[in-house]
C-alpha cells in the first residue's frame, strides 16, 4: 500500500497573513474552498469525542487561533484548503502511491509543519497529514542537482520533483508537500 503527496509551491509569509484576518472577501475565498472538504473531514472526525466541526477549525485560523490541541490534523487539512486558494497545486502522478519507505529523502531536507510567521502554534497531527516544507531560500541548483539527484534516483520521480522545486525556485515560494 502507498500514500501520496500532494504538492503546492505557496508563499507562507502571504499564508500566515490570513491567520487573523478581518478583511471579508479574503476570508470568503478561503471559507468557500474548505468547506468543499467540510463533509468529508466531518465525517472522519465523527469517532472521536468532542470533535469540532472542520468550519469551526478554518473559522479558528481565519481568527488567528488554534484551540483544540487534539485535532491537529484538520488544521493542516484546513491548511491545505489555504494553499488551494493562495498557491499553486503541482503535478503529482509520479507521487500519487508511494511507500513511507520512499519518504527519507524529505524527512531529511524539508521541515515539518512549518509556517514561521503563524500568530499562533498550529497543533501538529498525531497521525496524517505529515506537512513538509522548503523554504525558498534552500532550494538551490546545488540542492536540486546534488542533494536530489543523490536521494531520489528513479528517473521520473526525480524529474518530476525538480520540477516542483525549480518552479518554487522561480516564483520565489515556499515548497508545501501534503503527504496521507
Amino acid at each position: 500500500m502507498g500514500y501520496g503527496i500532494m504538492p503546492y509551491r505557496v508563499n507562507l509569509d502571504r499564508l500566515a497573513t490570513r491567520f487573523g484576518t478581518s478583511n471579508k472577501p479574503k476570508r470568503r475565498e478561503i471559507v468557500k474552498e474548505c468547506s468543499r472538504r467540510a463533509n468529508s473531514i466531518d465525517s472522519d472526525a465523527a469517532h472521536y469525542q468532542n470533535a469540532p466541526k472542520f468550519m469551526e477549525i478554518v473559522e479558528e485560523l481565519l481568527d488567528g487561533k488554534a484551540t483544540h490541541e487534539k485535532f491537529g490534523w484538520m488544521y493542516w487539512y484546513a491548511i491545505e484548503g489555504f494553499c488551494e486558494v493562495l498557491g499553486r497545486p503541482m503535478m503529482n502522478d509520479q507521487w500519487a502511491r508511494i511507500p513511507a519507505t520512499e519518504m527519507d529523502f524529505f524527512y531529511e531536507n524539508f521541515s515539518l509543519w512549518d509556517i514561521p510567521n503563524a500568530p499562533m502554534t498550529i497543533p501538529t497531527p498525531n497521525d496524517f497529514p505529515t506537512v513538509f516544507v522548503l523554504h525558498p531560500e534552500r532550494i538551490s541548483d546545488e540542492f536540486i542537482q546534488t542533494t536530489l539527484k543523490e536521494a531520489v534516483p528513479e528517473y521520473f520521480q526525480y524529474g518530476q520533483i525538480k520540477s516542483w522545486l525549480e518552479a518554487a525556485k522561480q516564483y520565489k515560494q515556499d515548497l508545501v508537500l501534503f503527504y496521507y
